[in-house]
């Protein structure tokens, strides 16, 4: 007899020296022993279970992050997006899937996301400046700011969060505390191209385009391939503009054109703006061109297009005067072409018939660093 039956026993007798109230106590004492055995071996189970989910969801997840390393963005959502069905406690399948949105273009959802991955992950620094960074890009650069700070309050050698400090400083034009954030993630991590590359354009911004040119350089001699980065030719092109070099700055601008996906439309305008700005008509009408038919409605687009046209108006007759744009249509720094510009059928830059050109002559030969 086992020993429920035992027990069972010694309480059906009626004549049980324990009495009928006895009985009935130490019945309810074995039912609630049976009861809290059961729930005890259900939360197991149920323990189990969602341990197992756990780690499946994890593996899920591993299999995302290969697919994001490959650029297969598509698989990795769907892999994600399994991994959260799985379980909703594993970060890193959080943190893929709102890189994932973020690719795609969902951005309040992508943020909801890496809030919660930074949650579960119980603040997981490199999770933070990657929530800093998706905040910086939808213009809160509040909490952009705050979300820095936070990591750096934890570890003052975050140069990762030195550069999104440094960044959401830059996004308010406080260029003076966008350096020192910048310099500090560089004495942490020399060599760091974002920062470089963010560093440069401050420097051009405070109108010092030879240290923008010297930051350049220093990108250079730490990676041979950044000569062919078109984000560092953009740059590079920009500051030998400023400095009225303007056929070095006519070459980089055009190999940074060349280079940029189309997708950089903000990129490609830039160099529009700047081709227009040193009489480079010709180039300028390719890099708009490159752009222009997947972004034909972008209000930027058609005005740089007016703008090219009437430019080439005007050459084509120099006696009629050149209409501009009012000044609440044209960005600082456009300058119309001028009159008496000739377009050069060789090279496509300006010449002039009969005034001197307000723009100066390029001085000195063509840079090196372009040529190798």
């Amino acid at each position: 007899m086992n020993c429920w039956g035992q027990i069972l026993s010694t309480l059906s007798p009626p004549t049980s020296p324990l009495g009928r109230g006895g009985r009935r106590c130490a019945l309810t004492l074995c039912l609630g022993g049976v009861v809290v055995l059961t729930s005890m071996g259900c939360r197991s189970l149920r323990d189990r279970s969602a341990n197992q989910k756990l780690v499946q969801a994890r593996q899920l997840s591993l299999r995302g992050t290969d697919a994001i390393q490959r650029q297969r963005y598509q698989d990795a959502e769907l892999l994600f997006s399994e991994a959260l069905k799985q379980s909703t406690l594993d970060e890193r399948a959080h943190w893929g899937y709102a890189s994932t949105l973020w690719e795609r273009g969902d951005k309040a959802k992508a943020i909801q996301h890496m809030e919660e991955s930074l949650r579960l992950s119980g603040s997981n620094p490199e999770y933070a400046v990657k929530l800093g960074e998706m905040y910086l890009e939808v213009g809160d650069h509040l909490k952009a700011r705050s979300t820095a700070e936070s990591v750096l309050a934890a570890n003052r050698n975050h140069s990762a969060a030195w550069a999104l400090l440094g960044d959401t400083h830059t996004a308010e034009k406080r260029w003076a505390t966008a350096m020192e954030c910048y310099h500090h993630a560089l004495l942490i991590q020399a060599d760091y191209p974002k920062v470089q590359l963010a560093l440069a354009e401050v420097y051009r911004n405070i109108g010092k385009p030879e240290r923008s040119l010297a930051v350049l350089d220093r990108m250079v001699d730490l990676h041979d391939t950044a000569r062919h980065d078109p984000v560092a030719l953009l740059h590079r092109g920009l500051a030998l503009s400023d400095l009225q070099r303007h056929e070095e700055a006519s070459d980089a601008l055009a190999k940074a054109s060349e280079r940029l996906p189309p997708q950089e439309v903000d990129k490609h305008l830039q160099i529009v703006r700047a081709q227009h700005r040193i009489g480079e008509l010709v180039s300028a009408r390719l890099t708009l061109g490159r752009i222009r038919e997947n972004h034909a409605s972008n209000a930027e687009v058609q005005r740089l297009q007016s703008m090219l046209d009437m430019s080439f108006a005007h050459l084509s007759d120099p006696v009629r005067p050149l209409q501009e744009p009012s000044m609440e249509s044209v960005s600082p720094g456009i300058i119309l072409a001028q009159p008496g510009m000739i377009a050069s059928q060789s090279m496509g830059a300006p010449t002039y018939a009969s005034e001197p050109p307000l723009l100066a002559q390029p001085v000195g030969t063509q840079d090196s660093w372009l040529r190798r």
